[in-house]
């Protein structure tokens, strides 16, 4: 493990020294990082979109716009690839998303991980043909989260850890009551419970399965014995907080490929590029330039947030500092 961190970061070392010689001209990376687009379609056979974000700025409705020019850049084609960087964000806007690139793709549709890509990311890979993952690659539960204010700062809990609270509660009143015991601390807990908001949590969840098991049994698993079962079950799986505790809980290539028999995972369509392969090499440095590009000349009120590129569009997405 402590060697392939080191070829990692003596490939990183590498670009970044050859990005800082091009930051200067906004230009000449714009330009390396489309020839490298080109490269890679040329190789794969397929048209390659590029979807970067910083870790603090999540999928939303804002990207639909974007995505659409990225579309309308390569036009109707047979393959597209989705290079993907994502912490998450809107789970509806990952739905619109495969949408449009599916009205664009008449055969096969991949998504393309080199890092993160995290909740409503690994909802979009999940509703593509096949995933391309190597050592560095990461996917997430897909439990929905939902915005909750404490304390004045806000944050983001699992719509499941409501509901559990809620079953919870309701058990242990019934059985107090049964029992004969003290309950009313229990009922005052459940009375206080907002229940519109549980509605809400619970919406959420059956929202995030139902899409894994539809995009699933209609795509990647649709050849499969008993396709339907097998999408339901990755579903289950996916959205287990029992399973994942955190919703930042990493699922890498490893995780996916283990063998065991309650492993559900194994039956998705990942095909590992090794480090060592020149397509994992270029798709890497495609994604490292475009992140050192998101991290470089920025001024105390804008930050780059996301970066939208295919080999004939690019545009990039600033935010409040």
């Amino acid at each position: 493990m402590e060697h392939k961190q080191q070829d990692i970061q003596n490939r990183f070392d590498v670009i970044l020294q050859e990005v800082q010689r091009e930051v200067q001209d906004a230009h000449t990376q714009t330009k390396r990082r489309q020839n490298l687009i080109k490269l890679i379609e040329g190789r794969f056979g397929t048209k390659l979109l590029v979807y970067v974000a910083k870790i603090n700025y999540p999928i939303d409705y804002n990207d639909i716009h974007l995505i659409g020019s990225m579309l309308e850049s390569v036009g109707e084609t047979d393959n597209i690839d989705l290079l993907i960087q994502s912490g998450g964000g809107v789970g509806t806007v990952a739905e619109k998303i495969v949408e449009m690139i599916r009205a664009y793709c008449k055969k096969q549709f991949r998504v393309i991980v080199p890092n993160l890509a995290k909740s409503a990311a690994t909802m979009v890979a999940l509703a593509s043909d096949k995933i391309i993952m190597g050592v560095t690659s990461e996917l997430g539960p897909i439990d929905a989260q939902v915005q909750i204010i404490q304390g004045g700062v806000q944050q983001f809990i699992s719509a499941q850890s409501f509901i559990h609270a809620r079953d919870r509660l309701e058990t242990l009143t019934n059985q107090s009551i049964q029992e004969g015991k003290p309950y009313q601390a229990y009922l005052a807990q459940l009375s206080a419970m907002d229940s519109g908001f549980i509605d809400h949590c619970e919406k959420s969840m059956a929202f995030a399965k139902d899409f894994a098991r539809k995009y699933l049994s209609e795509h990647m698993l649709k050849q499969m014995p008993g396709a339907r079962e097998l999408a339901d079950a990755i579903a289950n799986d996916l959205t287990s907080t029992s399973k994942y505790f955190t919703h930042g809980r990493t699922i890498d290539i490893r995780h996916i490929k283990d063998a065991s028999d309650d492993n559900k995972l194994k039956h998705l369509a990942v095909e590992e590029f090794k480090k060592e392969s020149d397509d994992w090499k270029l798709l890497f440095e495609l994604y490292l330039r475009s992140e050192l590009f998101l991290d470089m000349d920025n001024s105390p009120q804008q930050r780059k947030g996301k970066l939208f590129e295919t080999g004939a569009f690019s545009m990039v997405t600033s935010f409040p500092a």
